[in-house]
Protein backbone atom coordinates (compact mmCIF):
# COMPACT_ATOMS: atom_id res chain seq x y z
CA UNK A 1 0.00 0.00 0.00
CA UNK A 2 1.57 3.47 -0.79
CA UNK A 3 1.55 6.30 1.67
CA UNK A 4 -1.40 7.91 0.30
CA UNK A 5 -3.38 4.75 0.10
CA UNK A 6 -2.79 4.51 3.76
CA UNK A 7 -3.77 8.53 4.55
CA UNK A 8 -6.88 8.08 2.74
CA UNK A 9 -7.41 4.85 4.77
CA UNK A 10 -6.84 6.69 8.29
CA UNK A 11 -9.07 9.88 7.03
CA UNK A 12 -11.76 8.06 5.93
CA UNK A 13 -11.78 6.17 9.26
CA UNK A 14 -11.45 9.25 11.75
CA UNK A 15 -14.73 11.18 9.10
CA UNK A 16 -16.31 7.42 9.81
CA UNK A 17 -16.38 7.22 13.28
CA UNK A 18 -16.98 11.02 13.92
CA UNK A 19 -20.45 9.97 11.72
CA UNK A 20 -21.27 7.55 14.20
CA UNK A 21 -20.25 9.41 17.02
CA UNK A 22 -22.56 12.41 16.19
CA UNK A 23 -25.28 9.93 14.18
CA UNK A 24 -25.44 8.72 18.44
CA UNK A 25 -26.17 12.09 19.08
CA UNK A 26 -29.18 12.36 16.81
CA UNK A 27 -26.61 15.64 14.48
CA UNK A 28 -27.90 15.74 11.42
CA UNK A 29 -23.89 16.98 10.63
CA UNK A 30 -23.46 13.13 10.78
CA UNK A 31 -24.58 12.63 7.53
CA UNK A 32 -22.05 15.46 6.31
CA UNK A 33 -19.14 13.22 8.06
CA UNK A 34 -20.62 9.84 6.62
CA UNK A 35 -20.77 11.02 3.24
CA UNK A 36 -17.34 12.41 3.01
CA UNK A 37 -15.36 9.52 4.88
CA UNK A 38 -18.09 7.32 1.75
CA UNK A 39 -16.14 9.35 -0.78
CA UNK A 40 -13.12 8.72 0.17
CA UNK A 41 -13.31 4.73 0.95
CA UNK A 42 -15.25 4.60 -2.54
CA UNK A 43 -11.01 4.81 -3.68
CA UNK A 44 -9.84 2.73 -0.65
CA UNK A 45 -12.30 -0.18 -0.97
CA UNK A 46 -11.92 0.00 -5.04
CA UNK A 47 -7.86 -0.39 -4.54
CA UNK A 48 -7.97 -3.08 -1.83
CA UNK A 49 -10.24 -5.32 -4.40
CA UNK A 50 -13.45 -5.13 -1.78
CA UNK A 51 -15.69 -4.06 -4.66
CA UNK A 52 -18.82 -4.50 -3.11
CA UNK A 53 -17.56 -2.31 -0.58
CA UNK A 54 -16.82 0.18 -2.92
CA UNK A 55 -20.32 0.01 -4.45
CA UNK A 56 -22.02 0.38 -1.12
CA UNK A 57 -19.69 3.67 -0.77
CA UNK A 58 -21.07 5.35 -3.55
CA UNK A 59 -24.44 4.73 -2.68
CA UNK A 60 -23.73 6.04 1.05
CA UNK A 61 -22.91 9.08 -0.62
CA UNK A 62 -26.24 9.82 -2.17
CA UNK A 63 -27.95 8.31 1.05
CA UNK A 64 -25.98 10.81 2.83
CA UNK A 65 -26.86 13.68 0.45
CA UNK A 66 -31.16 13.02 0.98
CA UNK A 67 -30.22 12.15 5.23
CA UNK A 68 -28.80 15.39 5.62
CA UNK A 69 -31.47 17.05 3.39
CA UNK A 70 -34.11 14.94 5.42
CA UNK A 71 -32.86 15.15 8.63
CA UNK A 72 -32.25 19.03 7.87
CA UNK A 73 -36.21 19.61 7.41
CA UNK A 74 -37.25 18.27 10.97
CA UNK A 75 -36.34 19.98 13.63
CA UNK A 76 -36.08 17.36 16.56
CA UNK A 77 -35.06 13.77 14.88
CA UNK A 78 -38.57 11.93 16.30
CA UNK A 79 -37.84 7.71 16.49
CA UNK A 80 -40.41 4.49 14.99
CA UNK A 81 -39.77 1.44 16.05
CA UNK A 82 -40.84 -1.31 13.01
CA UNK A 83 -42.38 -4.42 13.76
CA UNK A 84 -41.01 -7.74 14.38
CA UNK A 85 -42.96 -8.92 11.21
CA UNK A 86 -41.16 -5.79 9.36
CA UNK A 87 -37.96 -7.13 10.19
CA UNK A 88 -38.49 -10.78 9.45
CA UNK A 89 -39.85 -9.31 5.67
CA UNK A 90 -36.63 -7.26 5.13
CA UNK A 91 -34.33 -10.23 6.04
CA UNK A 92 -35.90 -12.35 3.83
CA UNK A 93 -35.96 -10.03 1.14
CA UNK A 94 -32.24 -9.86 1.53
CA UNK A 95 -31.27 -12.93 2.00
CA UNK A 96 -32.92 -13.83 -1.13
CA UNK A 97 -31.49 -11.01 -3.29
CA UNK A 98 -28.10 -12.20 -2.17
CA UNK A 99 -28.57 -15.84 -2.93
CA UNK A 100 -29.61 -14.33 -5.99
CA UNK A 101 -26.41 -12.45 -6.99
CA UNK A 102 -24.40 -15.73 -5.65
CA UNK A 103 -26.02 -17.99 -8.37
CA UNK A 104 -25.51 -15.80 -11.13
CA UNK A 105 -21.90 -15.01 -10.03
CA UNK A 106 -21.59 -18.55 -8.71
CA UNK A 107 -18.71 -19.26 -11.81
CA UNK A 108 -16.59 -16.01 -11.48
CA UNK A 109 -14.24 -17.13 -8.97
CA UNK A 110 -11.04 -19.20 -9.13
CA UNK A 111 -10.61 -20.11 -5.72
CA UNK A 112 -12.62 -20.86 -2.36
CA UNK A 113 -11.26 -17.82 -0.38
CA UNK A 114 -12.39 -15.69 -3.56
CA UNK A 115 -15.87 -16.73 -3.00
CA UNK A 116 -15.85 -16.46 0.53
CA UNK A 117 -14.73 -13.08 0.21
CA UNK A 118 -17.52 -12.43 -1.82
CA UNK A 119 -20.11 -13.98 -0.02
CA UNK A 120 -19.46 -12.05 3.35
CA UNK A 121 -18.46 -8.34 1.39
CA UNK A 122 -22.11 -9.13 -0.50
CA UNK A 123 -23.63 -9.95 2.76
CA UNK A 124 -22.19 -6.87 4.41
CA UNK A 125 -23.27 -4.64 1.63
CA UNK A 126 -26.81 -6.07 1.21
CA UNK A 127 -27.65 -5.23 5.25
CA UNK A 128 -25.19 -2.01 5.69
CA UNK A 129 -27.67 -0.49 2.43
CA UNK A 130 -30.94 -1.52 4.42
CA UNK A 131 -29.42 -0.66 8.04
CA UNK A 132 -28.73 2.50 6.50
CA UNK A 133 -32.05 3.01 5.53
CA UNK A 134 -33.33 2.24 8.85
CA UNK A 135 -30.86 4.89 10.27
CA UNK A 136 -32.70 7.49 7.42
CA UNK A 137 -36.23 6.56 9.13
CA UNK A 138 -34.83 6.77 12.07
CA UNK A 139 -35.86 3.50 13.41
CA UNK A 140 -34.61 2.55 16.43
CA UNK A 141 -33.26 -0.56 16.01
CA UNK A 142 -31.07 -0.22 13.42
CA UNK A 143 -28.64 0.04 15.82
CA UNK A 144 -29.15 -4.13 16.83
CA UNK A 145 -28.27 -4.47 12.47
CA UNK A 146 -24.86 -2.52 13.01
CA UNK A 147 -23.39 -4.45 16.21
CA UNK A 148 -23.61 -7.49 14.11
CA UNK A 149 -23.26 -5.96 10.39
CA UNK A 150 -19.52 -4.34 12.18
CA UNK A 151 -18.24 -7.69 13.35
CA UNK A 152 -18.37 -9.36 10.18
CA UNK A 153 -16.64 -5.93 8.75
CA UNK A 154 -14.10 -6.18 11.24
CA UNK A 155 -13.26 -9.86 9.94
CA UNK A 156 -13.67 -9.02 6.10
CA UNK A 157 -11.09 -5.60 6.68
CA UNK A 158 -8.47 -8.34 8.84
CA UNK A 159 -8.37 -10.47 6.00
CA UNK A 160 -7.80 -7.98 3.45
CA UNK A 161 -5.27 -6.29 5.61
CA UNK A 162 -7.11 -2.90 6.16
CA UNK A 163 -6.08 -2.87 9.34
CA UNK A 164 -6.93 1.11 10.10
CA UNK A 165 -10.53 0.58 8.59
CA UNK A 166 -10.95 -2.99 11.24
CA UNK A 167 -10.14 -0.86 13.99
CA UNK A 168 -12.68 1.80 12.75
CA UNK A 169 -15.48 -1.05 12.89
CA UNK A 170 -14.09 -2.05 16.17
CA UNK A 171 -14.92 1.50 16.80
CA UNK A 172 -17.94 1.72 15.10
CA UNK A 173 -19.10 -1.75 17.31
CA UNK A 174 -18.29 -0.38 20.75
CA UNK A 175 -20.09 3.49 19.79
CA UNK A 176 -23.35 1.47 18.10
CA UNK A 177 -23.43 -0.38 21.59
CA UNK A 178 -23.67 3.56 23.09
CA UNK A 179 -26.04 4.95 19.70
CA UNK A 180 -28.35 1.66 20.77
CA UNK A 181 -28.67 2.89 24.15
CA UNK A 182 -28.56 6.55 23.51
CA UNK A 183 -32.05 5.95 20.76
CA UNK A 184 -33.75 3.85 23.35
CA UNK A 185 -33.69 5.97 25.87
CA UNK A 186 -37.11 6.98 27.39
CA UNK A 187 -37.59 10.37 26.37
Amino acid sequence: MTDTHVFLEWTAALLGALYLWLIAKKNRWAWFAGGVSSLIYIFVFYQSQVYAQAYLSIAYVFMSIYAFWSWSREGEVKLIKWTTSQHLQAMMSILLIGGLILYLQKDQFQSFAQKETFILDLYIALFSFFATTLGILKEKTNWLYWLFINFACICLFIQQGLYPTALLYLSYFLLGIYGLIQWNKKE
